[in-house]
């Protein structure tokens, strides 16, 4: 009797264990069938695989199934614009540069990221990727992912030979503001008999020079020449008069051959990501002893500025906007989760990329695997947190980018001797005016 209630006891407990697991099998479907399928867009396939391989390697629960597509930053708002009008292959979540961030945030295709619950502050972000990422209203629009604050690169044998010294505190005293830069830069060319300059082009100082003006490029519909855009013709025209810099064009082949060689160019303005994927490439070597690698210091340099980085936005379109700012959050540190923190610190240690994120920055920035051979053991994560405190972008606007590159082009054929200061600012507001008749250039 007592072996029969046994039986039936065991038959019960087995009933009840096969209809627990078939439950949790059922509410493991349920919960992969009822994830919002969503499509995120991209700059690079290099991007598209990062986050594609993050997402496979995730423990953390998430709402959404992405697909992730690379769009280039020079077809992306053609494309935008084409799926918004046609109504069709809409970007639930897109990728922004500093090149285009103003555009889209001051538009209606963002969505705010207080009404997707999206906490953002300057409190946990570097405060340049919050302020770049704030419209004319006061709302946030996008989410910074990676920041990408500039530093200056030097080499250390050149540095030693022509200053006597390579170590990074002594050398950036020697070029912590512009005018101590111009004399080092002196400095490298005589006692080098001017075969080494300090930069391989004029248009790499652009951006360092000029980010601490404290005026936009255009104010109230008018064109503003301010006079630290005057101060930096100048500069740079000195510069260029007294044989201080190459004329490579950046990125051009010439400027990434000064990279390599063992004498040109003393140093370059540079980022984290310039650093991982263009120098690195380009420095001749893999390890201390081939090409330069190993032979380069990270400091501040004479400025402040931001080389570039990268945020996140909502479309205002999507359908599933809960599922896309559940993708914004998990890349992007966006939240009040200290599990789903870990998973983007767990990103940003992985892939060396440095953090908009100050929180996630905070947790790994004295990790050892930043302690980087190529610039001889310097951890450039320190040296990128130290950099991204002191970048300010309140003053951007909506023409930036394009203005920007019409400046530089003006500069340069000025730089080189081919106009007058004087032509060279006249023919540039001609250009802003034929590019933008709505701005008053006069």
């Amino acid at each position: 009797m007592k072996s029969r209630k046994l039986n039936l006891f065991r038959r019960w407990i087995a009933l009840l264990t096969a209809a627990a697991l078939v439950g949790s099998i059922t509410a493991v479907l349920s919960s992969c069938g009822s994830k919002k399928k969503i499509t995120v867009w991209v700059y690079s396939e290099e991007y598209k695989k990062e986050l594609e391989d993050f997402l496979k390697s995730t423990r953390y629960k998430v709402s959404f199934d992405a697909k992730i597509r690379a769009v280039h930053s020079s077809d992306f708002a053609a494309e935008l614009h084409d799926a918004l009008e046609k109504k069709a292959n809409i970007p639930d979540v897109f990728m922004l540069s500093p090149d285009n961030i103003k555009q889209y945030i001051e538009s209606d295709v963002t969505a705010d990221v207080a009404f997707l619950g999206l906490p953002v502050s300057a409190d946990s972000y570097f405060p340049y990727t919050v302020e770049a990422a704030t419209n004319s209203k006061g709302q946030i629009k996008a989410v910074g992912w990676q920041a990408d604050p500039g530093i200056f690169m030097y080499r250390r044998s050149m540095a030693k030979v022509y200053l006597g010294t390579d170590n990074p505190d002594e050398v950036q005293a020697m070029m912590g503001n512009w005018d101590d830069f111009y004399a080092t830069a002196k400095k490298i060319d005589e006692a080098s008999d001017s075969k080494t300059r300090m930069l391989a082009g004029q248009e790499d100082m652009l951006t360092p020079y000029l980010s601490a003006d404290d005026q936009p490029w255009v104010s109230e519909g008018k064109l503003v020449i301010s006079d630290r855009r005057k101060a930096y013709m100048d500069y740079m025209g000195k510069m260029a008069s007294e044989h201080l810099l190459y004329t490579a064009e950046q990125w051009s082949e010439a400027w990434l051959k000064g990279i390599s060689d063992t004498q040109s160019v003393f140093g370059y303005f540079s980022s984290g990501i310039c650093m991982l994927y263009v120098m690195k490439k380009a420095c001749g070597g893999t390890m201390k002893g081939e090409g330069s690698y190993g032979d380069w210091a990270v400091i501040p340099g004479p400025a402040n500025y931001c080389w570039g980085g990268s945020w996140f936005a909502v479309c205002t379109e999507s359908k599933e906007k809960e599922a896309a700012a559940d993708f914004v959050s998990l890349f992007t540190a966006c939240t009040d989760d200290p599990t789903r923190l870990d998973e983007s610190v767990k990103y940003f240690r992985t892939s060396g990329e440095f953090a908009a994120s100050s929180e996630v920055v905070s947790q790994i920035r004295f990790d050892p695997q930043f302690e980087d051979q190529f610039i001889g053991g310097q951890n450039y994560y320190q040296q990128l947190s130290v950099a991204a405190r002191g970048v300010s972008m309140q003053h951007m606007t909506v023409y930036d980018n394009d203005i920007r590159g019409i400046f530089n082009t003006y500069m340069n054929e000025y730089a080189s001797g081919l106009k007058s200061s004087e032509q060279a600012l006249r023919d540039f507001r001609t250009s802003v005016k034929v590019a933008f008749p709505e701005i008053n250039t006069e």
